[in-house]
């Protein structure tokens, strides 16, 4: 497959598909319930124990998270590894003051200069306008 072009690589996937033998459907997930991962091994093999589903509740998955204080809605409540967020969409992480987002000469020069993707223009990179202005820079620098 990785000495193949892509249109043969195309082709050849066209004709042998990887087929998942035990596929199963991926479940909806409660507010706060720990994903378990099926894992990418023995997709071919028809045993029932692999055709389980994965997302189904475990433990204290079972209860209703959403009905806790807010405190509680964190994983691990109560233990010394626990996290302080659930998770981060309900929090504000801008900075406001942070460097990057300053109106200060030296970021308006840096950001009309040298930040990736604020051009508007796209030229395709050429060998020739390289080479040219190696030579020109360097004979600049010969009649110093």
């Amino acid at each position: 497959m990785r000495n193949m072009s892509e249109e043969e690589r195309r082709i050849e996937l066209r004709n042998n598909p990887k087929l998942v033998t035990n596929k199963t459907s991926k479940g909806q997930y409660k507010f706060m319930q720990k994903y378990y991962h099926r894992g990418a091994f023995y997709l071919d093999s028809e045993e029932d124990i692999l055709k389980r589903d994965f997302s189904s509740a475990t433990l204290d998955d079972h209860f209703d998270k959403t009905v806790l204080p807010k405190v509680m809605q964190v994983k691990n409540f109560g233990r010394s590894g626990r996290t302080k967020y659930s998770h981060l969409v309900d929090q504000d992480t801008t900075q406001f003051d942070s460097p990057w987002l300053s109106e200060s000469s030296q970021n308006h020069k840096f950001h009309l200069n040298q930040a990736a993707g604020v051009k508007q223009v796209f030229t395709k990179p050429s060998l020739s306008k390289r080479k040219s202005k190696s030579s020109s820079s360097s004979s600049s620098r010969n009649n110093h």
